[in-house]
């Protein structure tokens, strides 16, 4: 495999051959980290013929397929429930309670669908122990990990309906060779994630933290998919 090193922003995904302290892209500064690149890799999205369709936008139907979370005030935000086959950034300053939100979704959902809570966060036990504060049983499947290869193969293995990933910083694809949290890990995990959710019909919730400045912590890249 032959690999390139060059220097990435971490904000807006520009590329340079040579460390810059301002970013001519987004004006940012002291945010360019070295990385090495594939150069086998190609950065484009490519689909089968035969199972790539074109549709007339006129022939389309309009319905949405939506379920309830079970918590009145989150059905609300999300414009009257989730919708099936939907990727949704969950955004919020670390401890505000997005863990625990989601464990009660999950909770709930579990009565009537197959959930899967993915934590990159908190370790088996510390997530039973928040589970048993909120009086919680827990009837959905749990894995602790951030390797997102190995997500993905238990994802497409157990094909739940409803997937939560806590958190999307923690996540990782193995072949690239950069920090987890980084512009490309965060773009790869979740094209990846917005791929299986579309082709599987599966709603997911990615958990994101927002920054002392009210800020998605991470790559703007990663803002625009929210």
């Amino acid at each position: 495999m032959k690999t390139k090193s060059i220097y990435v922003c971490q904000e807006c995904g520009f590329r340079t051959s040579k460390w810059l302290g301002k970013c001519p892209n987004c004006s940012s500064w002291d945010t360019f980290v070295l990385e090495r690149v594939d150069q086998n890799k190609t950065e484009t999205i490519s689909a089968s013929k035969e199972n790539l369709v074109v549709l007339k936008l006129s022939n389309l139907s309009t319905k949405e397929e939506r379920f309830f979370s079970g918590i009145e005030e989150l059905d609300s935000v999300l414009g009257g429930g989730f919708v099936k086959g939907e990727l949704i950034l969950l955004g919020g300053e670390p401890g505000i309670g997005k863990s625990t939100l989601l464990l009660q979704v999950a909770n709930i959902l579990s009565g009537r669908m197959k959930v899967l809570y993915v934590s990159g966060e908190e370790g088996a036990n510390q997530l039973k122990l928040r589970a048993q504060r909120l009086g919680i049983e827990g009837n959905f499947d749990v894995v602790c990990e951030t390797n997102f290869d190995l997500i993905k193969n238990i994802i497409l293995g157990l094909k739940p309906e409803f997937v939560i990933i806590d958190s999307i910083q923690t996540m990782y694809v193995p072949e690239n060779q950069s920090a987890p949290g980084s512009v490309t890990q965060v773009r790869d995990v979740t094209m990846q994630l917005l791929k299986i959710s579309k082709t599987y019909n599966i709603t997911a919730v990615i958990v994101g933290h927002v920054t002392k400045d009210g800020l998605i912590a991470g790559p703007r890249v990663f803002r625009t998919h929210g």
